[in-house]
Protein backbone atom coordinates (compact mmCIF):
# COMPACT_ATOMS: atom_id res chain seq x y z
CA UNK A 1 0.00 0.00 0.00
CA UNK A 2 1.41 3.48 -0.40
CA UNK A 3 1.90 5.86 2.15
CA UNK A 4 -0.19 9.05 0.92
CA UNK A 5 1.81 12.11 1.39
CA UNK A 6 -0.24 15.47 1.83
CA UNK A 7 1.84 17.29 -1.63
CA UNK A 8 1.02 14.07 -3.44
CA UNK A 9 -1.08 15.04 -6.98
CA UNK A 10 -4.83 13.03 -5.26
CA UNK A 11 -5.15 13.09 -8.98
CA UNK A 12 -2.17 11.15 -10.09
CA UNK A 13 -2.95 8.46 -6.80
CA UNK A 14 -6.37 7.94 -7.71
CA UNK A 15 -5.60 6.83 -11.20
CA UNK A 16 -2.88 4.33 -10.55
CA UNK A 17 -5.25 2.86 -7.59
CA UNK A 18 -7.90 0.32 -6.98
CA UNK A 19 -7.91 1.40 -3.46
CA UNK A 20 -8.53 4.86 -1.61
CA UNK A 21 -4.89 6.51 -1.82
CA UNK A 22 -5.66 7.71 1.85
CA UNK A 23 -6.20 4.45 3.39
CA UNK A 24 -3.40 3.99 5.19
CA UNK A 25 -4.56 6.71 7.10
CA UNK A 26 -7.99 6.87 6.92
CA UNK A 27 -9.81 5.90 10.21
CA UNK A 28 -12.33 4.32 8.77
CA UNK A 29 -10.57 1.89 7.43
CA UNK A 30 -8.94 0.81 10.00
CA UNK A 31 -11.79 0.78 11.93
CA UNK A 32 -11.36 3.07 14.31
CA UNK A 33 -14.62 4.95 13.98
CA UNK A 34 -17.64 2.62 15.26
CA UNK A 35 -17.70 0.42 18.22
CA UNK A 36 -19.20 -2.45 15.71
CA UNK A 37 -16.12 -4.13 14.00
CA UNK A 38 -18.74 -5.33 11.26
CA UNK A 39 -19.86 -2.00 10.69
CA UNK A 40 -16.10 -0.58 10.08
CA UNK A 41 -15.41 -3.72 8.28
CA UNK A 42 -18.39 -2.80 5.58
CA UNK A 43 -17.74 0.85 5.08
CA UNK A 44 -14.09 -0.02 4.32
CA UNK A 45 -14.95 -2.45 1.88
CA UNK A 46 -17.52 -0.49 -0.07
CA UNK A 47 -15.83 3.04 0.13
CA UNK A 48 -11.91 1.62 0.73
CA UNK A 49 -11.50 -1.67 -1.64
CA UNK A 50 -14.04 -0.80 -4.31
CA UNK A 51 -12.06 1.03 -6.84
CA UNK A 52 -12.07 4.91 -7.41
CA UNK A 53 -15.29 5.09 -8.76
CA UNK A 54 -16.54 4.25 -5.05
CA UNK A 55 -13.83 6.14 -2.83
CA UNK A 56 -14.48 9.40 -5.17
CA UNK A 57 -18.40 9.34 -3.27
CA UNK A 58 -16.91 9.22 -0.07
CA UNK A 59 -16.96 12.29 2.49
CA UNK A 60 -14.33 11.71 4.29
CA UNK A 61 -12.08 11.38 0.87
CA UNK A 62 -13.92 14.58 -0.64
CA UNK A 63 -13.21 16.59 2.34
CA UNK A 64 -9.63 15.47 2.97
CA UNK A 65 -8.86 16.44 -0.91
CA UNK A 66 -10.44 19.98 -0.24
CA UNK A 67 -9.15 20.51 2.71
CA UNK A 68 -5.86 18.51 2.81
CA UNK A 69 -6.02 17.22 6.03
CA UNK A 70 -7.04 14.22 7.58
CA UNK A 71 -10.98 15.04 8.95
CA UNK A 72 -12.25 13.62 12.30
CA UNK A 73 -12.54 10.24 12.95
CA UNK A 74 -16.42 10.33 13.41
CA UNK A 75 -16.84 11.52 9.62
CA UNK A 76 -18.11 8.70 8.12
CA UNK A 77 -17.84 7.70 4.21
CA UNK A 78 -21.83 8.85 3.71
CA UNK A 79 -22.09 11.25 6.35
CA UNK A 80 -24.87 14.38 5.37
CA UNK A 81 -22.65 17.40 6.32
CA UNK A 82 -20.99 19.49 3.99
CA UNK A 83 -17.53 19.89 3.20
CA UNK A 84 -17.64 23.20 5.07
CA UNK A 85 -19.16 22.17 7.96
CA UNK A 86 -16.78 19.76 8.46
CA UNK A 87 -14.07 21.95 7.88
CA UNK A 88 -15.69 24.03 11.21
CA UNK A 89 -16.18 20.68 13.21
CA UNK A 90 -13.78 21.01 16.26
CA UNK A 91 -12.71 17.12 16.28
CA UNK A 92 -9.58 18.33 14.36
Amino acid sequence: MLKFNWFTNITEEMERNAYCPLIEDCSVYLNKVTHNEMVGFTYSSLYCLQGNKKYKSCKRFNACKQLGKQVPRMILPNSPLTIDEIANHHEF
